[in-house]
């Protein structure tokens, strides 16, 4: 029974330690497995944020890359903005007109050799040149004016004697009032056609000026506005012309020619006076300028003050100023119906002079045109 009893305890004993056995591998298979998942958990995270972290670099680069091309775009936008921005000369000033566009002066250029004038200035047209803008820029011998520029304003390049030669665009339309006084280092000019009006004195006192081309466009030729231009040698006036102002080409003392066309309409008071070595074209008694179809438009001045007689030509449109001043020995005249205009003091101290009539195409008689005719007892003047 004892035998028995302890076999019964063996076998217990050894049921339990199995059992144990079998705990603690089951618990150590268990550990193992938690650590294993563990460890892979940890490696998927690891993964995961190195995953993250690629694509956060990648992201971080693209974002670089995107912002470089955005700079490079900007940067390809500012040169551009840069190509497009014309070059000129820094100093100069800009005033904005009424109309929206700019007036260029000197400003601190004022003492320049070389200026350049933009077309646009901030986006906008560069339309004309100021009133007095280069005014006594002595030292200025070259200037470019663009095409955008329509008119020269009054007194805009006074006394800019070191100003050689100067070209006006085509885009120009109006030259102010003594826009070019005393530029004496002036040798030639040429006026475009788009130019209407030349103001007065606008060349006054060019004396180095020997070369003068007048558009097709200019319509008057204003007072005074190749006074004493003494340089000057010839020069042909366009049939577009229609008006010659007075003094327009006073004591032009170089001039041997000038050619006048039929198309104008009115010349003013010593508008060629001191003109004294002009070639004339002769009829009968009397001196004319004109032009090759016609060269007795102007009737300038008797041969001699001692004729008693003239027969004006038929083609005559002006008897111009003193034409037969102090003609004393001059007893009638007949003037021909194609005449316009009795200019100044025309029959002044022709005391010899009993009558005479005027066509009906006149429609100006000058001041003094018949001045001191103290042998003149009738006169007619038509409506």
């Amino acid at each position: 029974m004892k035998a028995f009893k302890k076999s019964i305890s063996v076998i217990l004993v050894l049921t339990v330690l199995l059992s144990l056995l079998s705990c603690l591998s089951s618990c150590f298979d268990t550990s193992g497995t938690q650590d294993e998942q563990s460890e892979q958990a940890e490696l998927t995270e690891k993964d995961e944020q190195s995953n993250q972290g690629e694509q956060n670099n990648q992201g971080n680069q693209n974002n670089q890359d995107n912002q470089g091309d955005q700079d490079n775009q900007g940067n390809q936008g500012n040169q551009g903005d840069q190509n497009d921005q014309e070059e000129f000369t820094e100093g100069l000033e800009f005033t904005l007109l009424p109309d929206g566009t700019y007036a260029v002066s000197a400003g601190t250029a004022i003492n320049l050799e070389k200026i350049v004038i933009p077309s646009t200035y901030n986006g906008k047209s560069v339309s004309a040149i100021a009133v007095e803008a280069f005014y006594e820029a002595t030292n200025l011998k070259s200037i470019t004016i663009p095409n955008s520029i329509v008119s020269i304003g009054a007194y805009a390049f006074v006394l800019c004697t070191g100003l050689t030669s100067i070209t006006i665009p085509d885009s120009v339309t109006s030259i102010g009032v003594s826009a070019f006084y005393g530029c004496s280092g002036l040798t030639s000019i040429t006026i475009p056609n788009s130019v209407t009006s030349i103001g007065g004195g606008a060349f006054i006192n060019c004396t180095g000026l020997t070369s003068v081309k007048i558009g097709n466009g200019v319509t008057s030729i204003s007072d005074a506005a190749f006074g004493f231009c003494t340089g000057l040698t010839s020069i042909t006036v366009p049939d577009s012309v229609a008006s010659i102002g007075s003094e327009a080409f006073y004591d032009c003392t170089g001039l041997t020619s000038i050619t006048i066309p039929d198309s104008v309409t009115s010349i003013g008071w010593s508008a060629f006076a001191g003109c004294d070595n002009l070639t004339y074209n002769q009829y009968n008694n009397a001196y004319y300028l004109g032009n090759g179809v016609n060269p007795y438009v102007v009737l300038m001045e008797a041969i001699s003050e001692d004729i008693t007689s003239v027969n004006i030509h038929e083609n005559t449109k002006f008897i111009y100023d003193s034409a037969f001043d102090d003609c004393s020995g001059l007893t009638s005249i007949t003037i021909p119906d194609g005449v316009t205009s009795i200019c100044y003091a025309t029959f002044a101290d022709c005391s010899g002079l009993t009558s005479i009539t005027i066509p009906n195409s006149v429609t100006s008689i000058g001041n003094h045109a018949f001045y001191n005719c103290t042998g003149l007892t009738s006169i007619t003047i038509p409506d």
